[in-house]
């Protein structure tokens, strides 16, 4: 049987929308509890997840903030 892997793909900023990169994670977590094969793909501008501890405190990018935190233990691959 061939096991296929959902890919949530985002490229846009997280400092000035972090909806889709906060929506990528939520949806991979959501497959990952249901036992399929996902990952996060953060490609172009999106890659600046990784700079989010200098961004201003705002509700949706301490969201992503966590969000981003828990991926690193997380039941599904993120790939930059």
């Amino acid at each position: 049987m061939d096991r296929k892997r959902l890919i949530f793909f985002v490229s846009s900023d997280p400092r000035t929308s972090p909806r889709p990169a906060g929506q990528a994670y939520h949806f991979a977590a959501v497959a990952a509890r249901a036992g399929l094969d996902a990952e996060v793909r953060l490609a172009g501008d999106a890659v600046r997840v990784a700079q989010l501890q200098d961004a201003p405190d705002d509700p949706d990018l301490d969201a992503l903030r966590d969000k981003a935190r828990e991926g690193a233990t997380a039941p599904y691959l993120i790939s930059l």
